[in-house]
Protein backbone atom coordinates (compact mmCIF):
# COMPACT_ATOMS: atom_id res chain seq x y z
CA UNK A 1 0.00 0.00 0.00
CA UNK A 2 2.85 2.35 0.73
CA UNK A 3 4.30 2.40 -2.50
CA UNK A 4 1.26 2.34 -3.96
CA UNK A 5 0.10 5.68 -2.06
CA UNK A 6 3.25 6.91 -2.55
CA UNK A 7 2.53 6.49 -6.59
CA UNK A 8 -1.10 8.08 -6.36
CA UNK A 9 0.65 11.10 -4.23
CA UNK A 10 3.26 11.58 -7.89
CA UNK A 11 0.84 11.25 -10.27
CA UNK A 12 -1.48 13.34 -8.55
CA UNK A 13 0.87 16.27 -7.98
CA UNK A 14 1.97 15.48 -11.59
CA UNK A 15 -1.22 16.18 -12.93
CA UNK A 16 -1.67 18.85 -10.72
CA UNK A 17 0.85 20.45 -11.62
CA UNK A 18 0.41 20.54 -14.91
CA UNK A 19 -3.05 21.56 -14.65
CA UNK A 20 -2.16 24.90 -12.89
CA UNK A 21 0.56 25.70 -15.24
CA UNK A 22 -2.18 25.06 -17.63
CA UNK A 23 -4.79 27.17 -15.22
CA UNK A 24 -1.40 30.39 -15.84
CA UNK A 25 -1.65 29.03 -19.65
CA UNK A 26 -4.99 29.91 -19.85
CA UNK A 27 -5.33 32.91 -18.08
CA UNK A 28 -2.43 34.25 -20.63
CA UNK A 29 -4.62 33.13 -23.67
CA UNK A 30 -7.45 34.85 -22.13
CA UNK A 31 -5.73 37.86 -21.85
CA UNK A 32 -5.11 37.98 -25.31
CA UNK A 33 -8.72 37.11 -26.39
CA UNK A 34 -10.58 38.71 -24.33
CA UNK A 35 -9.05 42.01 -24.65
CA UNK A 36 -9.09 41.53 -28.59
CA UNK A 37 -12.41 39.91 -29.31
CA UNK A 38 -16.19 40.89 -28.54
CA UNK A 39 -18.49 38.81 -25.99
CA UNK A 40 -20.51 37.77 -29.85
CA UNK A 41 -17.30 36.44 -31.36
CA UNK A 42 -16.70 34.75 -27.42
CA UNK A 43 -20.32 33.84 -27.56
CA UNK A 44 -20.20 31.80 -31.13
CA UNK A 45 -16.86 30.22 -30.16
CA UNK A 46 -18.56 28.85 -26.97
CA UNK A 47 -21.66 28.07 -28.96
CA UNK A 48 -19.22 25.35 -31.06
CA UNK A 49 -17.70 24.22 -27.50
CA UNK A 50 -21.29 23.84 -25.36
CA UNK A 51 -23.09 21.78 -28.26
CA UNK A 52 -20.09 20.14 -29.50
CA UNK A 53 -19.57 19.03 -26.42
CA UNK A 54 -22.85 18.19 -25.41
CA UNK A 55 -22.80 15.81 -28.65
CA UNK A 56 -19.95 14.09 -27.15
CA UNK A 57 -20.93 13.43 -23.37
CA UNK A 58 -24.49 12.18 -23.91
CA UNK A 59 -23.71 9.90 -27.31
CA UNK A 60 -20.89 8.85 -25.83
CA UNK A 61 -22.10 6.41 -23.59
CA UNK A 62 -19.23 6.83 -21.37
CA UNK A 63 -17.21 4.59 -23.24
CA UNK A 64 -14.34 6.80 -21.35
CA UNK A 65 -15.18 5.09 -18.28
CA UNK A 66 -15.29 1.80 -18.86
CA UNK A 67 -11.97 2.50 -20.97
CA UNK A 68 -10.07 3.85 -18.23
CA UNK A 69 -11.42 0.71 -15.82
CA UNK A 70 -10.71 -2.16 -18.09
CA UNK A 71 -7.45 -0.90 -19.11
CA UNK A 72 -6.45 -0.81 -15.47
CA UNK A 73 -8.04 -4.18 -14.62
CA UNK A 74 -7.20 -6.50 -17.53
CA UNK A 75 -4.62 -3.76 -19.50
CA UNK A 76 -4.76 -3.05 -22.94
CA UNK A 77 -3.62 -6.78 -24.58
CA UNK A 78 -7.21 -7.75 -23.47
CA UNK A 79 -8.98 -4.42 -24.30
CA UNK A 80 -7.56 -3.02 -27.42
CA UNK A 81 -9.85 -4.59 -29.90
CA UNK A 82 -13.02 -3.84 -28.55
CA UNK A 83 -11.91 -0.30 -27.87
CA UNK A 84 -11.23 0.41 -31.21
CA UNK A 85 -14.77 -1.07 -32.59
CA UNK A 86 -16.72 0.75 -29.94
CA UNK A 87 -14.95 3.79 -30.47
CA UNK A 88 -15.69 3.48 -34.51
CA UNK A 89 -18.97 2.77 -33.79
CA UNK A 90 -20.11 5.73 -31.45
CA UNK A 91 -17.66 8.20 -33.34
CA UNK A 92 -20.03 7.46 -36.63
CA UNK A 93 -23.58 7.48 -34.22
CA UNK A 94 -22.21 11.48 -33.00
CA UNK A 95 -21.74 12.67 -36.34
CA UNK A 96 -24.88 11.60 -37.51
CA UNK A 97 -26.97 12.34 -34.70
CA UNK A 98 -24.95 15.02 -34.31
CA UNK A 99 -25.65 16.40 -37.82
CA UNK A 100 -29.80 16.07 -37.64
CA UNK A 101 -29.82 17.94 -34.70
CA UNK A 102 -28.29 20.74 -35.75
CA UNK A 103 -30.16 20.74 -39.03
CA UNK A 104 -33.51 20.04 -37.61
CA UNK A 105 -32.71 23.10 -34.75
CA UNK A 106 -31.25 25.45 -37.26
CA UNK A 107 -33.89 28.02 -36.92
CA UNK A 108 -34.49 27.61 -33.35
CA UNK A 109 -33.69 30.39 -30.54
CA UNK A 110 -30.30 28.38 -30.12
CA UNK A 111 -28.90 28.66 -33.43
CA UNK A 112 -30.46 31.76 -35.22
CA UNK A 113 -27.38 33.47 -34.56
CA UNK A 114 -25.19 30.35 -35.56
CA UNK A 115 -23.67 30.54 -39.31
CA UNK A 116 -23.99 26.89 -41.61
CA UNK A 117 -20.01 26.84 -41.34
CA UNK A 118 -20.21 27.17 -37.37
CA UNK A 119 -22.76 24.32 -37.40
CA UNK A 120 -20.53 21.79 -38.99
CA UNK A 121 -18.21 23.01 -36.82
CA UNK A 122 -20.00 21.86 -33.97
CA UNK A 123 -20.63 17.88 -34.82
CA UNK A 124 -16.85 17.90 -35.77
CA UNK A 125 -15.94 18.99 -32.43
CA UNK A 126 -18.17 16.61 -31.16
CA UNK A 127 -16.49 13.72 -32.71
CA UNK A 128 -12.72 14.94 -32.46
CA UNK A 129 -13.75 15.63 -29.16
CA UNK A 130 -14.91 11.74 -27.95
CA UNK A 131 -11.80 10.61 -29.87
CA UNK A 132 -9.54 12.60 -27.69
CA UNK A 133 -11.04 11.50 -24.58
CA UNK A 134 -10.84 8.11 -25.06
CA UNK A 135 -7.26 8.26 -26.08
CA UNK A 136 -6.23 10.09 -23.26
CA UNK A 137 -8.40 7.64 -21.48
CA UNK A 138 -6.49 4.72 -22.39
CA UNK A 139 -2.90 6.38 -21.05
CA UNK A 140 -4.95 7.06 -18.02
CA UNK A 141 -5.69 3.83 -17.65
CA UNK A 142 -2.23 2.40 -18.52
CA UNK A 143 -0.89 4.94 -15.77
CA UNK A 144 0.86 6.83 -18.31
CA UNK A 145 0.36 9.98 -16.67
CA UNK A 146 3.46 11.59 -17.64
CA UNK A 147 2.57 11.42 -21.17
CA UNK A 148 -1.07 12.48 -20.34
CA UNK A 149 -0.06 15.36 -18.55
CA UNK A 150 2.42 15.23 -21.69
CA UNK A 151 -0.80 15.93 -23.69
CA UNK A 152 -2.08 18.42 -21.44
CA UNK A 153 0.48 21.06 -20.98
CA UNK A 154 0.97 20.67 -25.00
CA UNK A 155 -2.91 21.53 -25.36
CA UNK A 156 -2.93 24.74 -23.82
CA UNK A 157 0.91 25.60 -25.14
CA UNK A 158 -1.01 25.15 -28.61
CA UNK A 159 -4.29 26.91 -27.31
CA UNK A 160 -1.89 29.63 -26.16
CA UNK A 161 -0.39 29.94 -29.91
CA UNK A 162 -3.94 30.08 -31.13
CA UNK A 163 -5.03 32.92 -28.94
CA UNK A 164 -1.88 34.79 -30.17
CA UNK A 165 -3.52 34.22 -33.48
CA UNK A 166 -6.51 35.37 -32.65
CA UNK A 167 -5.60 38.32 -31.27
CA UNK A 168 -3.77 39.21 -34.55
CA UNK A 169 -6.72 38.51 -36.38
CA UNK A 170 -9.88 38.29 -34.05
CA UNK A 171 -12.17 35.79 -36.05
CA UNK A 172 -14.22 33.54 -34.43
CA UNK A 173 -13.67 31.13 -37.72
CA UNK A 174 -9.85 31.28 -36.62
CA UNK A 175 -10.47 30.22 -33.21
CA UNK A 176 -12.80 27.37 -33.56
CA UNK A 177 -11.00 25.88 -36.46
CA UNK A 178 -8.09 26.35 -35.09
CA UNK A 179 -9.49 23.95 -31.83
CA UNK A 180 -10.58 21.34 -34.31
CA UNK A 181 -7.19 21.36 -35.60
CA UNK A 182 -5.94 20.99 -32.32
CA UNK A 183 -7.96 17.75 -31.37
CA UNK A 184 -6.87 16.41 -34.57
CA UNK A 185 -3.11 16.60 -33.64
CA UNK A 186 -3.58 15.80 -30.12
CA UNK A 187 -5.16 12.49 -31.49
CA UNK A 188 -2.62 11.45 -33.37
CA UNK A 189 -0.04 11.83 -30.15
CA UNK A 190 -2.16 10.22 -28.18
CA UNK A 191 -2.26 7.44 -30.42
CA UNK A 192 1.18 7.65 -30.49
CA UNK A 193 1.89 7.31 -26.61
CA UNK A 194 -0.70 4.29 -26.24
CA UNK A 195 1.76 2.75 -28.86
CA UNK A 196 5.10 3.75 -27.36
CA UNK A 197 6.50 1.40 -24.37
CA UNK A 198 10.15 2.46 -22.96
CA UNK A 199 9.93 -1.41 -20.80
CA UNK A 200 8.09 -4.34 -20.72
CA UNK A 201 3.97 -3.93 -20.52
CA UNK A 202 2.38 -4.70 -17.39
CA UNK A 203 0.54 -7.70 -16.97
CA UNK A 204 -2.92 -8.22 -15.54
CA UNK A 205 -3.37 -10.52 -12.24
CA UNK A 206 -4.25 -14.20 -13.46
CA UNK A 207 -8.02 -13.95 -13.32
CA UNK A 208 -8.10 -10.75 -15.53
CA UNK A 209 -5.83 -12.90 -18.51
CA UNK A 210 -8.87 -12.77 -20.02
CA UNK A 211 -10.02 -10.77 -23.25
CA UNK A 212 -13.19 -8.16 -22.99
CA UNK A 213 -16.30 -8.37 -24.68
CA UNK A 214 -18.04 -5.67 -26.34
CA UNK A 215 -21.09 -7.04 -24.25
CA UNK A 216 -19.04 -5.95 -20.83
CA UNK A 217 -17.84 -3.14 -21.45
CA UNK A 218 -21.03 -1.42 -22.95
CA UNK A 219 -22.40 -2.64 -19.62
CA UNK A 220 -20.38 -1.00 -18.04
CA UNK A 221 -20.53 2.10 -19.90
CA UNK A 222 -24.52 2.14 -19.93
CA UNK A 223 -24.37 2.10 -15.83
CA UNK A 224 -21.86 4.89 -16.24
CA UNK A 225 -23.66 6.71 -18.37
CA UNK A 226 -27.08 8.09 -16.88
CA UNK A 227 -25.05 9.68 -13.91
CA UNK A 228 -22.72 11.00 -16.48
CA UNK A 229 -25.09 13.04 -18.78
CA UNK A 230 -26.86 13.99 -15.69
CA UNK A 231 -23.90 15.49 -14.32
CA UNK A 232 -23.39 17.06 -17.44
CA UNK A 233 -26.28 18.28 -17.45
CA UNK A 234 -26.26 19.79 -14.08
CA UNK A 235 -22.92 21.55 -14.81
CA UNK A 236 -24.30 23.05 -18.42
CA UNK A 237 -28.03 23.33 -18.33
CA UNK A 238 -27.28 27.23 -17.29
CA UNK A 239 -24.91 27.46 -20.17
CA UNK A 240 -27.86 26.73 -22.47
CA UNK A 241 -30.21 28.63 -21.11
CA UNK A 242 -28.03 31.62 -20.99
CA UNK A 243 -27.17 30.64 -24.97
CA UNK A 244 -30.89 30.16 -26.12
CA UNK A 245 -32.50 32.57 -23.74
CA UNK A 246 -30.07 35.85 -23.59
CA UNK A 247 -28.05 35.82 -26.94
CA UNK A 248 -24.67 34.99 -27.69
CA UNK A 249 -23.27 37.65 -26.56
CA UNK A 250 -24.59 37.91 -22.93
CA UNK A 251 -23.55 34.15 -23.44
CA UNK A 252 -19.94 34.71 -23.86
CA UNK A 253 -20.05 37.24 -20.61
CA UNK A 254 -21.51 34.62 -18.24
CA UNK A 255 -19.31 31.41 -19.68
CA UNK A 256 -16.29 33.61 -18.92
CA UNK A 257 -17.64 33.59 -15.13
CA UNK A 258 -17.92 29.83 -15.54
CA UNK A 259 -14.43 29.29 -17.22
CA UNK A 260 -13.12 31.41 -13.82
CA UNK A 261 -15.52 28.71 -11.50
CA UNK A 262 -13.80 25.46 -13.24
CA UNK A 263 -10.25 27.02 -12.37
CA UNK A 264 -10.54 25.82 -8.34
CA UNK A 265 -11.21 22.45 -9.51
CA UNK A 266 -7.36 22.43 -10.59
CA UNK A 267 -6.93 20.17 -7.76
CA UNK A 268 -10.19 17.81 -7.46
CA UNK A 269 -9.92 16.92 -11.25
CA UNK A 270 -6.03 15.95 -11.13
CA UNK A 271 -6.84 13.58 -8.44
CA UNK A 272 -9.80 12.21 -9.43
CA UNK A 273 -7.73 11.40 -12.38
CA UNK A 274 -5.55 9.43 -10.78
CA UNK A 275 -7.27 7.95 -7.99
CA UNK A 276 -9.76 6.09 -10.29
CA UNK A 277 -7.14 3.49 -12.13
CA UNK A 278 -5.56 2.62 -8.27
CA UNK A 279 -8.57 2.07 -6.44
CA UNK A 280 -9.82 0.21 -9.36
CA UNK A 281 -6.56 -1.94 -8.66
CA UNK A 282 -6.53 -2.55 -5.15
CA UNK A 283 -7.72 -5.46 -3.77
CA UNK A 284 -8.19 -4.52 -0.10
CA UNK A 285 -11.38 -2.63 0.69
CA UNK A 286 -9.92 -0.88 3.55
CA UNK A 287 -6.99 0.79 1.57
CA UNK A 288 -9.77 2.29 -0.81
CA UNK A 289 -11.64 3.62 2.14
CA UNK A 290 -8.71 5.64 3.21
CA UNK A 291 -7.64 6.69 0.31
CA UNK A 292 -10.46 7.98 -0.77
CA UNK A 293 -11.47 9.73 2.59
CA UNK A 294 -7.84 11.58 2.93
CA UNK A 295 -7.81 12.58 -0.85
CA UNK A 296 -11.59 13.92 -0.17
CA UNK A 297 -10.13 15.73 2.85
CA UNK A 298 -7.47 17.48 1.01
CA UNK A 299 -8.92 18.32 -2.17
CA UNK A 300 -11.79 20.46 -0.36
CA UNK A 301 -9.21 22.27 1.82
CA UNK A 302 -7.74 23.40 -1.06
CA UNK A 303 -10.32 23.87 -3.44
CA UNK A 304 -11.87 26.34 -0.47
CA UNK A 305 -8.91 28.13 -0.56
CA UNK A 306 -8.56 28.72 -4.14
CA UNK A 307 -12.26 30.19 -4.04
CA UNK A 308 -11.60 32.30 -2.18
CA UNK A 309 -8.71 33.42 -3.55
CA UNK A 310 -9.96 33.66 -6.51
CA UNK A 311 -13.21 35.74 -6.47
CA UNK A 312 -10.74 38.44 -4.48
CA UNK A 313 -8.18 38.41 -7.71
CA UNK A 314 -11.28 38.81 -10.17
CA UNK A 315 -13.42 41.68 -8.31
CA UNK A 316 -9.71 43.20 -8.45
CA UNK A 317 -8.32 42.82 -11.74
CA UNK A 318 -11.12 41.66 -14.34
CA UNK A 319 -12.51 45.54 -14.01
CA UNK A 320 -9.12 46.73 -15.11
CA UNK A 321 -8.07 44.24 -17.20
CA UNK A 322 -11.35 42.57 -18.88
CA UNK A 323 -13.66 45.79 -18.92
CA UNK A 324 -15.74 44.39 -21.52
CA UNK A 325 -16.22 40.82 -19.52
CA UNK A 326 -17.02 42.88 -15.49
CA UNK A 327 -20.47 41.61 -16.08
CA UNK A 328 -19.27 37.96 -15.14
CA UNK A 329 -18.35 39.29 -11.18
CA UNK A 330 -22.03 38.84 -10.64
CA UNK A 331 -22.66 35.18 -11.96
CA UNK A 332 -19.40 34.54 -10.45
CA UNK A 333 -20.31 35.14 -6.86
CA UNK A 334 -22.64 32.72 -6.95
CA UNK A 335 -21.09 30.09 -8.81
CA UNK A 336 -18.23 29.87 -6.35
CA UNK A 337 -20.41 28.31 -3.53
CA UNK A 338 -21.30 24.96 -5.75
CA UNK A 339 -18.10 25.19 -7.10
CA UNK A 340 -16.47 24.18 -3.84
CA UNK A 341 -19.21 21.45 -2.32
CA UNK A 342 -18.70 19.60 -5.79
CA UNK A 343 -15.23 19.03 -5.62
CA UNK A 344 -16.45 16.11 -2.94
CA UNK A 345 -18.27 14.81 -5.68
CA UNK A 346 -15.47 14.87 -8.01
CA UNK A 347 -13.30 12.48 -5.99
CA UNK A 348 -16.28 10.22 -4.16
CA UNK A 349 -17.90 9.33 -7.97
CA UNK A 350 -15.11 8.17 -9.38
CA UNK A 351 -14.14 6.43 -6.27
CA UNK A 352 -17.56 4.31 -6.29
CA UNK A 353 -17.01 3.89 -10.26
CA UNK A 354 -13.72 2.38 -9.03
CA UNK A 355 -15.50 -0.03 -6.89
CA UNK A 356 -17.37 -1.48 -9.65
CA UNK A 357 -20.88 0.92 -8.57
CA UNK A 358 -21.13 3.48 -11.13
CA UNK A 359 -24.46 3.15 -10.78
CA UNK A 360 -24.63 4.43 -7.41
CA UNK A 361 -23.78 8.10 -9.14
CA UNK A 362 -27.17 8.73 -10.47
CA UNK A 363 -28.85 9.27 -7.51
CA UNK A 364 -26.60 12.68 -6.78
CA UNK A 365 -26.85 13.36 -10.59
CA UNK A 366 -30.39 13.25 -10.73
CA UNK A 367 -31.24 15.22 -8.20
CA UNK A 368 -28.83 17.70 -8.71
CA UNK A 369 -30.34 18.63 -12.19
CA UNK A 370 -33.69 18.12 -10.72
CA UNK A 371 -33.14 20.68 -8.65
CA UNK A 372 -31.10 22.92 -11.33
CA UNK A 373 -34.25 22.84 -13.11
CA UNK A 374 -36.32 23.84 -10.57
CA UNK A 375 -34.13 26.77 -8.71
CA UNK A 376 -34.06 28.17 -12.64
CA UNK A 377 -37.89 28.22 -12.57
CA UNK A 378 -38.27 30.07 -9.35
CA UNK A 379 -34.65 32.39 -9.60
CA UNK A 380 -34.16 33.35 -13.15
CA UNK A 381 -37.62 35.61 -13.24
CA UNK A 382 -36.31 37.28 -10.33
CA UNK A 383 -32.76 37.83 -11.07
CA UNK A 384 -32.13 37.30 -14.93
CA UNK A 385 -28.46 35.24 -15.48
CA UNK A 386 -27.60 36.11 -11.64
CA UNK A 387 -30.43 33.76 -11.06
CA UNK A 388 -28.76 30.79 -13.32
CA UNK A 389 -26.12 30.97 -11.78
CA UNK A 390 -27.52 30.93 -8.23
CA UNK A 391 -29.78 27.69 -9.27
CA UNK A 392 -26.28 25.93 -10.88
CA UNK A 393 -24.53 26.78 -7.66
CA UNK A 394 -27.83 25.46 -5.34
CA UNK A 395 -27.67 22.30 -7.50
CA UNK A 396 -23.86 21.68 -7.30
CA UNK A 397 -24.23 22.23 -3.54
CA UNK A 398 -26.61 19.43 -3.33
CA UNK A 399 -25.10 17.33 -5.19
CA UNK A 400 -22.03 16.96 -3.39
CA UNK A 401 -23.67 16.53 -0.40
CA UNK A 402 -25.78 13.44 -1.44
CA UNK A 403 -22.51 11.98 -3.27
CA UNK A 404 -21.32 12.84 0.54
CA UNK A 405 -24.22 10.28 1.82
CA UNK A 406 -24.09 7.69 -0.82
CA UNK A 407 -20.14 7.28 -0.57
CA UNK A 408 -20.82 7.03 3.36
CA UNK A 409 -23.63 4.61 3.10
CA UNK A 410 -21.95 2.10 0.48
CA UNK A 411 -18.56 1.95 2.59
CA UNK A 412 -20.09 2.50 6.27
CA UNK A 413 -18.02 5.59 7.01
CA UNK A 414 -19.09 7.79 9.77
CA UNK A 415 -19.82 11.03 7.89
CA UNK A 416 -17.57 13.00 10.13
CA UNK A 417 -14.75 11.29 8.69
CA UNK A 418 -14.85 13.00 5.35
CA UNK A 419 -14.65 16.66 7.00
CA UNK A 420 -12.08 16.74 10.03
CA UNK A 421 -8.55 15.07 9.72
CA UNK A 422 -7.24 12.48 12.16
CA UNK A 423 -4.22 12.41 13.56
CA UNK A 424 -2.85 9.43 11.75
CA UNK A 425 -3.66 10.92 8.43
CA UNK A 426 -2.01 14.37 9.26
CA UNK A 427 1.07 12.02 10.09
CA UNK A 428 0.76 10.39 7.02
CA UNK A 429 0.58 13.34 5.19
CA UNK A 430 3.30 14.55 6.61
CA UNK A 431 5.84 11.56 5.72
CA UNK A 432 4.82 11.32 2.36
CA UNK A 433 5.27 14.73 1.47
CA UNK A 434 8.76 14.67 3.25
CA UNK A 435 9.50 11.31 0.77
Amino acid sequence: MKKNRSSIVRDSLNTFGTNAIGAVITIISSFLVLNRVQPSIKGLYNTVQLWGGGFSSILGLTLNSAVTYFVARYTIKNTGYTIKKLTLGISAAIAVIGTLVVILFRGSASFYETPVPYLAAIVIYAVSSFVLNISTCVLRGENKFKSYNMLLLLQKVLVTLLAVAVFLRPSAAVWVWGTVAISIFLILLSLYFVKRWNGPQPQPAPADDIPVHTGSMVKYSLKSHVSTVLNYLNMQVGNYIVQGRFGTAIFGVYNTAYTLMQQVWILPDAVSVVIMTRIASMQEQQDKQKLTIISCKIVTYITTMSAVLLVWVSNLLVPVIFPKYVGALGPLKYLIVGAILISYAKVLNNSIAAYGRPELNIIPTALGIASNLVFSFLFIPLYDVNGVAMATSASLSLQGLVSIVIFCTFTKTPFYRLFIPTKSEIAMVKNIFKK
